[in-house]
């Protein structure tokens, strides 16, 4: 058979960068149960899964709606800008200061980036999205000030140091290789709070309608429910008058020291009071960030503006009933999922006097 064979089939390699993302954002779509249940029929490798793994995170990135929920997210970034224009000066004066954006996505951070001064910025994306990054940078920068490198970040070569900027287990990796002595991370720091959570209306709208579906009495379905919606956590809008005492702080790190053995697993402790004629439905959680000398410029908080993010709420089975007042103690425990090394179990041990001890674990990511 003749090797230039013009009708033979060249697959995706002989569409458009444009038609190839766009095809390939929906097949990753298509494909993710069928991934799933392949994840879990094939035993693979500790160093295959991860790989695997990996590649799952990335190409969910490739989707388009994912990025512009994260531009609609007014408080990220304006975060995000404010602590860039904080820097702009000392970058200025600086003059060879070069930025890592990890993740960048659609580009915004590297080009706000490429405004203020920074004399080159090296935007890392792992998705075909990278392809539209390179058309939004040529777009909005000048020539040469910023350079799109399609790759995992763990995988980006460099001639000479950097500064990093922006996405964790990734970010870490090109921190060790490249950060300058000195250097700045934005953010710099992040700490994760967890608070006792009452929300009668989540548990009314989820598990409350059972008992009259449409004049059927279903109750008997209530326990099953019950299980699957409090399997897993939620990611929504928790109310802040919803919040029964002030936050504890589970984990604190600072990005410029932080390795991944400290990430591992962490545990804090849980003590708080539940008041009079309340009911502890289970907890919220969200995180906060600084950002150098610019300070905390970005919350999750159920009390602050909405983010792309949300708040994390994991809701228990068995409420606890405040009754005349009670004093709830216990633990929050985060460790990293073995079957899925980007997710993390969550475990809560609480109890309080006269009252069934709860301990309920979560899978997250």
């Amino acid at each position: 058979m003749a090797d230039d064979d013009d009708d033979a089939d060249k697959g995706l390699a002989g569409l458009s960068p444009e038609f190839q993302a766009m095809v390939g954002g929906m097949a990753g779509h298509t494909a993710s149960f069928a991934k799933l249940l392949e994840k879990r029929a094939a035993k693979v490798s500790k160093e295959a899964g991860k790989k695997k793994d990996d590649e799952e995170f990335f190409e969910s990135y490739a989707d388009l709606a994912i990025h512009e929920e994260m531009l609609n997210d007014r408080p990220r970034c304006e975060a995000y800008r404010e602590a860039i224009k904080f820097h702009q000066a000392d970058w200025a004066e600086r003059g060879n200061v070069r930025v890592i954006d990890v993740g960048s996505g659609t580009g915004l951070l590297a080009v706000l980036c490429a405004r203020a001064n920074a004399h080159h910025v090296i935007a890392v994306e792992a998705s075909r999205l990278a392809h539209f990054a390179r058309q939004v940078v040529e777009t909005n920068t000048a020539p040469g000030a910023v350079e799109v490198r399609e790759c995992r970040a763990e995988e980006l070569a460099l001639e000479d140091d950097a500064k990093v900027d922006n996405m964790l287990p990734s970010v870490l990796a090109v921190r060790d290789r490249c950060l300058r002595q000195g250097g700045l991370m934005l953010p710099s720091r992040c700490r994760l709070l967890v608070a006792p959570l009452e929300d009668p209306a989540w548990r009314a709208a989820r598990l409350g309608f059972w008992g009259d579906v449409q004049g059927v009495d279903m109750s008997c379905l209530l326990p099953l429910a019950t299980a699957t919606a409090c399997e897993k956590p939620h990611h929504r809008l928790v109310p802040a008058d919803g919040l029964l005492a002030g936050a504890t702080e589970v984990l604190s790190l600072d990005l410029s020291t932080v390795g991944d053995g400290d990430l591992r697993r962490f545990e804090a402790a849980l003590r708080f009071e539940l008041p009079a004629g309340r009911r502890l439905d289970g907890f919220a959680s969200w995180f906060e960030c600084e950002f150098g000398a610019a300070g905390w410029l970005l919350s999750t908080s159920p009390s602050r503006e909405p983010t792309h993010w949300r708040q994390t709420a994991f809701y228990l089975r068995e409420p606890i009933e405040g009754g005349g007042g009670a004093s709830v103690e216990g633990s929050v425990r985060i460790e990293r999922d073995e079957s899925y090394s980007r997710g993390y179990r969550v475990t809560f041990d609480i109890g309080a006097a006269g009252r069934k001890r709860r301990v309920e674990s979560y899978k997250l990511g």
